[in-house]
């Protein structure tokens, strides 16, 4: 165990879910000080995505170039400087540009923690550190509508939030500093004809693996972001009481990350991955059809399959997880892209019930993919040790 990743990657991934959920509540107080309409507030929400995805894909050549900790103190710097920006934004136009940055340097914080934690962890904890990490990102979903709505209460202004917030990534840039780190970090030693001939091999394996994880990741934001809608649309609740309901989900959540992160469960990956995806459709469709109750509890059932993902890639490609990683947190920015867009057409077209249903689609599609990655990549190998045993 190499404790500071592990530390480290805790305080960044908490970070991370600190500052990227104090937008939401500030969003109406944001276009009312703006004076821009839904649509171009979302702008905001759409760019900050766009340069995750650009940032997630750009690590690729950069933990190539620098080692992994001055990596993440470059988006953590940033961090800082575009929560402040934010803060201080005259003009909506010169916000755009600082949740532009805020994105970038967001898309590195999220991803180098999931680099970390699979280095500093022995075989036998990496599984339950991962969940833990990602417990963090759960918490610190729970605690940022708070710390939102408890400044804002405070100061009256959306801006002292932003403000107040740079102050997490500025602690976190202190213990960057921390002795415990000195000369712990190093500069990727694989070369170039190594990272070529790597592609030519992991390409294919590694991309399937991140789109299986993708498509997991797409329905679990499937269901938080459209779960108060459907609340207020289906069932006729009040803006408060939908919101209680996303409340339980993510509470299901962290809760479902911290059991993973306490037990050690002895099954394989593959059958713990397709017990999550199975038992989050059933409950998704329990929700539907039996009651919303269901459908906030599914977030008990999908919790675990991230952090069982990574433990997963981490354990196919140990020499090659940098780019691994890359590729996934990636997809995952362009999964989610494509997510938001679809459902929206389809809540248009069909109504948000319906439109969730058809969402189901991504659990059935990490499904299968969980299940045939052996048989499409491993093949040969599987067919050498079935002869083995023949003789």
């Amino acid at each position: 165990m190499i404790w500071p990743f592990i530390f480290l990657s805790y305080a960044s991934l908490f970070v991370f879910g600190l500052t990227d959920n104090i937008r939401g509540p500030l969003f109406p107080e944001i276009l009312k000080q703006f004076a821009v309409s839904d649509g171009m507030g979302s702008l905001m929400f759409a760019l900050s995505n766009i340069s995750g995805l650009i940032s997630s894909y750009a690590c690729r050549y950069l933990l190539r170039r620098y080692d992994r900790l001055t990596v993440l103190k470059g988006g953590t710097i940033g961090l800082v400087v575009s929560l402040l920006g934010l803060a201080a934004s005259p003009i909506f136009p010169v916000f755009l540009i600082f949740s532009f940055g805020f994105g970038f340097s967001m898309g590195i914080l999220g991803l180098v923690p999931n680099v970390l934690v699979p280095m500093g962890s022995s075989p036998e904890r990496k599984q339950r550190m991962l969940a833990g990490l990602h417990t963090m990102y759960g918490l610190a979903s729970l605690m940022a509508p708070l710390l939102a709505a408890s400044i804002e209460y405070l100061t009256g202004s959306w801006r002292w939030t932003f403000a107040i917030a740079s102050v997490g990534p500025l602690c976190l840039l202190a213990y960057t500093y921390h002795p415990s780190h000195k000369s712990l970090h190093s500069r990727s030693t694989v070369t170039d004809d190594e990272h070529r001939a790597n592609k030519k091999k992991n390409l294919k394996p590694q991309l399937f693996l991140a789109i299986m994880l993708s498509f997991a990741v797409a329905a679990e934001i499937m269901i938080s972001s459209r779960l108060a809608l459907y609340m207020q649309r289906t069932w006729s609740f009040s803006m408060e009481a939908s919101s209680l309901y996303v409340t339980y989900f993510f509470v299901c959540m962290m809760v479902g990350r911290l059991i993973f992160a306490v037990i050690h469960f002895h099954q394989s990956a593959r059958f713990l991955l397709s017990a999550s995806l199975v038992g989050s459709l059933i409950l998704m469709l329990a929700g539907l059809f039996i009651h919303p109750l269901f459908l906030a509890g599914s977030g008990l059932a999908v919790a675990p399959f991230y952090p069982l993902a990574i433990s997963w890639i981490s354990s196919e490609f140990p020499q090659d997880l940098d780019t691994a990683v890359t590729y996934m947190m990636t997809t995952d920015s362009l999964m989610l892209i494509l997510m938001h867009l679809a459902i929206g057409k389809l809540t248009d077209f069909i109504g948000i019930q319906n439109a969730i249903l058809a969402g189901s689609f991504f659990l059935i599609a990490s499904f299968v993919m969980v299940n045939s990655y052996a048989w499409l990549f491993k093949k040969p190998s599987l067919l050498v040790q079935a002869s083995t045993q023949a003789r």
